[in-house]
């Protein structure tokens, strides 16, 4: 998967301390929910899988969800590659400024991915004295992993525009998540975020409605303040339900103030109970499992083509830049000497070739792919994605594009990306072009598929077409909820739309044709293009853009 450095894609990366990896076998573990390949024991990789399980079965708990009802297709699934050490991570990000990156998080319509150390690195020298009085205040690797599920399952399962301050403090909350042998520990202060906590007294107005511009405070208040409030509202009986009522009144269009006065009750009162609960002892709450404490997993070790597949596998499925796509294309051939007939060689290969653009290349590995398994959703996927890349110079290929993604929707009618490939194929032959089918076909694909920006951000313009603005800013809120300036211009552009202006707003949330290259000129003359929009429209004084 080529990495583009824009609004459409989001990585998540955090920092975190120091300790030692083993080298040992890989494992494939299979779950209800999770995918995890891990370079570990087996027993390791085992529970690693099932406190995942629990994770999900807890956040359904807490949040209400039916697991049973919701019924999510197997493309639903999270990946996780569980391996090294955070210098590992750290190259991976291509990050080497730091080498304690805890690990991250890509959601995608074709399959959303995770990236977490099986091991903190270790330090030594006069340096480890220092590392270890501070570890307890890093972030741990697998609270990283928890902490961005917590994302996953919400975009999966309560959809809702909350704000970023709730968002990030529920995923903080269950990040912390303490697994025992039939029980569970949610609400421990996380370590990285005491500090926040003990220098910056709580402020309502400054946490529910921050005002445009950098503050110093913003990240303490959204992260260590957002669990505070998030706890709060989740653990303590008096006050749960009260977001739902928040929310409803935002809907209802009542400033995030005067909401909050409507659903928190008195506001001074709300904010010294808060207060109170900063300055004091941590609240940890004991719960038993409701179900089975071992979630059934089928776990395999990897065959010898698919471990010597790994590295290829975990660069691409991290994301390359295109001169990182172009080295691996040789060791994608190399491998497929050796493994000419192995479908989890091919797929790996494939998704190398298409990343370099050598798109001859990848049809043929996909043809070659689906010879060996004419089920193969993956090489479908990539079948049909070839034809969808050449159209943008060759239009004749739409209709070739169009026909793969409907048989891939075939294969597996719930996986969202065949759709949303589908839709798209309508959307570049021309907005006239979008018939009732396509416009279904996307509203599968966000069904099943929430989490993905690029979907969600192509539903956001089908209903800015189609007049449907109010439904537009409920599904595109993280376009526009933040300080960032794109979300910024967003918000004012939403502004002009209503007031007759759509242009500029239809412009700006257009999905690019995928196919579309941009070599170092042009997209210096986008980002300078970008610039210009953001300085017209008043928004420089925003902090950084929110991806």
């Amino acid at each position: 998967m080529t990495r583009f450095f824009t609004a459409f894609i989001t990585l998540f990366a955090f920092v975190v301390p120091m300790t030692a990896a083993n080298a040992n076998d890989w494992y494939r573990a299979e779950s209800e929910h999770f995918i995890l390949y891990s370079k570990d024991s087996e027993a390791d990789t085992l529970e690693f899988v099932q406190d995942l399980e629990r994770l999900n079965e807890v956040i359904a708990l807490f949040t209400g969800v039916d697991l049973e009802a919701a019924d999510l297709p197997p493309s639903s699934k999270l990946t996780v590659f569980r391996y090294g050490t955070q210098a590992d991570m750290s190259a991976l990000a291509a990050d080497r400024r730091d080498s304690g990156i805890g690990g991250f998080y890509i959601p995608r319509a074709e399959g959303s991915v995770a990236f977490v150390p099986r091991q903190r690195n270790r330090s030594y020298g006069r340096s480890q004295r220092r590392d270890n009085q501070t570890r307890d205040l890093q972030l741990d690797p697998r609270h990283v992993l928890f902490h961005e599920y917590v994302h996953h399952f919400m975009f999966q399962h309560a959809d809702a525009p909350y704000p970023l301050w709730y968002s990030e403090g529920f995923a903080e909350l269950f990040g912390n998540l303490e697994f025992g042998e039939d029980y569970f520990i949610i609400g421990e202060l996380p370590p990285s975020r005491s500090a926040s906590l003990a220098r910056v007294s709580i402020d309502l107005e400054a946490t529910l409605d921050p005002k445009p511009g950098r503050d110093r405070y913003y990240t303490d208040r959204t992260y260590g303040h957002g669990w505070l409030f998030a706890h709060h509202l989740n653990i303590n009986p008096e006050r749960r339900g009260q977001m739902t009522t928040y929310m409803n009144a935002i809907a209802a269009g009542a400033s995030r103030m005067d909401a909050a006065e409507q659903a928190f009750g008195d506001l001074d009162a709300f904010e010294a109970e808060l207060e109170e609960f900063r300055t004091g002892a941590s609240r940890p709450l004991r719960v038993p499992y409701a179900v089975n404490p071992n979630p059934e997993v089928d776990i395999r070790r990897l065959t010898e083509a698919e471990e010597a597949r790994m590295d290829l596998m975990i660069e691409s499925k991290a994301g390359v830049t295109e001169e990182e796509a172009q080295s691996l294309v040789g060791q994608a051939r190399r491998l497929l000497e050796r493994y000419p007939n192995d479908e989890a060689v091919l797929l790996a290969a494939i998704e190398a070739e298409f990343d370099a653009r050598n798109y001859d290349e990848a049809e043929a590995l996909a043809e070659r792919a689906l010879a060996i398994n004419p089920e193969s959703v993956d090489a479908a996927m990539y079948f049909a994605n070839v034809a969808l890349r050449r159209s943008f110079e060759d239009p004749a290929q739409m209709e070739v594009a169009r026909a793969r993604f409907a048989a891939a929707n075939r294969m597996e009618n719930d996986h969202p990306f065949p759709l949303y490939g589908y839709y798209l194929t309508h959307l570049h032959d021309g907005d006239d072009a979008l018939t009732e089918n396509a416009k279904a076909a996307l509203g599968a694909a966000f069904s099943y598929g929430r989490h993905d920006r690029g979907v969600r951000q192509a539903l956001v313009h089908m209903l800015l077409l189609e007049g449907r603005t109010d439904e537009a800013r409920i599904v595109g809120a993280q376009f526009t909820d933040g300080r960032g300036r794109l979300q910024c211009l967003v918000r004012k552009q939403f502004d002009e739309f209503e007031e007759g202006n759509r242009e500029p707003l239809l412009e700006t949330i257009r999905p690019d044709h995928p196919g579309e290259y941009l070599d170092d000129d042009a997209r210096e003359a986008r980002r300078e293009e970008f610039e210009a929009k953001v300085e017209a429209y008043g928004c420089t004084d925003g902090g950084e853009d929110d991806a």
